[in-house]
C-alpha cells in the first residue's frame, strides 16, 4: 500500500513519451564508470565492516567485499533488511563469531551511516540551500543521529543489562512460573549482552576514527555515481546536487516498501531534483538507470557468491525469515 501511494506521486502528471525521450539520451558508455563506481563503494563498505570488527577477528577483504555487494543485493530483493541479517549470520558461522555480536555491529555500521547523511544534510543546508523543507531534513536526521549516538554509547559503556535482568529475577521468585520467567530473563540478558559486545569498536579511537573516514567514503561513492548518471544524461548540476540526492533516498529507504524499494526511492530523487528545477521526468529518468545498474551489478556478484558458497537464493530466503522472527 505504501508503495501504490508513492506510485501514484510518482506518476501523476507525468509526460511518458518525455520521460521515455530523456531515457533514449542516457550514454551507454558512462555504465562502465558507474559499474566501477559501484563495486568501489561496496568494497569501502567492506572495509568499514573489516575495521568494525577488527577487535574480534582478521576478515579478509576478498570475502567480505563480495559478502558486502551480496548483503546489498539481498536488502534490495528482500525485505526488512534482509541482506544485512544474512551478513552477520555467514561471517558469525563461517569464523565462529556470536552471531549476536556480529549483526550488533552491522548496526553500529547503520549508526554510522546515519551520522555522515546528517553531516552531508548540514554542508547542503549550510552552503547551499536554506529551504525548508531542507531544514526539516537536517533536524530529523539530527535527532535520529543524536538518538542512534547516545544509545550506542550508553548501551556499550554503561551496559546495565546485567543488573537490570537480575533485579527482575529478584522480584519475580514468587511469581507462578517463576522457573520459565527466570529462563525468558536469562535469554534476554544473554543476548542483550551478545549484541552489545558488537560496539567494541568505540574502546579504539584510532579505529573508530578509520571507520568514520571509511564510512564517508562509502556515501561519497555514492554520491560519484549519481553524478556519473548525471553526466550520462548531459547534465551539469552543482556537486551538491548530489548530495541533497543521496540524503533524500537514504531517508526514504526507510520507509517500508516492496522490494527494490520501488515508490519511495523514486520520489526521494524527484524531490531533490525539484530543488534544482530538474522536470519529474528527467528526475525519474536518472532513477530508473541509476536503481537499474545498480541492481543488475549487485545481483550479478551475489549470484556468483551464492554459488560458490552452495547457498540457493530459496534456501537463503527462507532462513533469514526464520531468523528474523
Amino acid at each position: 500500500m505504501v508503495t501504490i501511494v508513492f506510485l501514484y506521486f510518482v506518476f501523476v502528471n507525468l509526460d511518458v513519451k518525455e520521460l521515455i525521450r530523456i531515457i533514449k539520451n542516457f550514454n551507454p558508455i558512462y555504465i562502465i564508470f558507474l559499474v566501477i563506481s559501484i563495486i568501489t563503494g561496496l568494497t569501502a563498505r567492506a572495509l568499514c565492516f573489516k575495521m568494525l570488527m577488527s577487535k574480534t577477528a582478521n576478515l579478509p577483504i576478498k570475502e567480505m567485499a563480495p559478502l558486502c555487494i551480496t548483503g546489498a543485493a539481498l536488502n534490495i530483493v528482500l525485505p526488512a533488511r534482509a541482506g544485512d541479517i544474512f551478513r552477520a549470520f555467514w561471517v558469525g558461522q563461517k569464523y565462529n563469531i556470536n552471531k549476536l555480536k556480529v549483526f550488533g555491529t552491522v548496526m553500529l555500521e547503520r549508526m554510522f551511516d546515519t551520522f555522515v547523511i546528517f553531516c552531508f544534510l548540514i554542508i547542503c543546508v549550510t552552503f547551499y540551500h536554506r529551504n525548508p523543507l531542507a531544514m526539516n531534513l537536517c533536524i530529523f536526521a539530527g535527532v535520529t543521529m543524536s538518538a542512534f549516538a547516545i544509545f550506542a554509547f550508553i548501551s556499550f559503556k554503561y551496559n546495565k543489562t546485567d543488573v537490570i535482568c537480575n533485579y527482575l529475577i529478584s522480584k519475580t521468585k514468587n511469581f507462578p512460573f517463576s522457573e520459565h520467567i527466570h529462563k525468558l530473563i536469562s535469554f534476554v540478558n544473554k543476548t542483550c549482552n551478545s549484541f552489545f559486545n558488537g560496539f567494541e569498536i568505540m574502546d579504539s579511537p584510532l579505529k573508530l576514527l578509520g571507520v568514520i573516514c571509511s564510512s564517508f567514503t562509502i556515501w561519497a561513492v555514492e554520491c560519484l555515481n549519481f553524478y556519473i548518471v548525471l553526466s550520462a544524461f548531459g547534465y551539469h548540476l552543482h556537486w551538491s546536487v548530489t548530495l541533497f540526492i543521496i540524503c533524500f533516498i537514504a531517508l526514504a529507504c526507510m520507509v517500508p516498501s516492496t522490494s527494490i524499494f520501488i515508490g519511495p526511492y523514486q520520489m526521494a530523487v524527484i524531490a531533490a531534483f525539484s530543488i534544482y528545477d530538474v522536470g519529474k521526468e528527467s528526475a525519474l529518468a536518472i532513477s530508473f538507470v541509476e536503481q537499474a545498474v545498480v541492481v543488475i551489478t549487485t545481483s550479478v556478484v551475489a549470484t556468483i557468491f551464492l554459488l560458490q558458497n552452495n547457498i540457493s537464493y530459496k534456501e537463503l530466503k527462507q532462513d533469514i525469515k526464520q531468523k528474523a522472527e
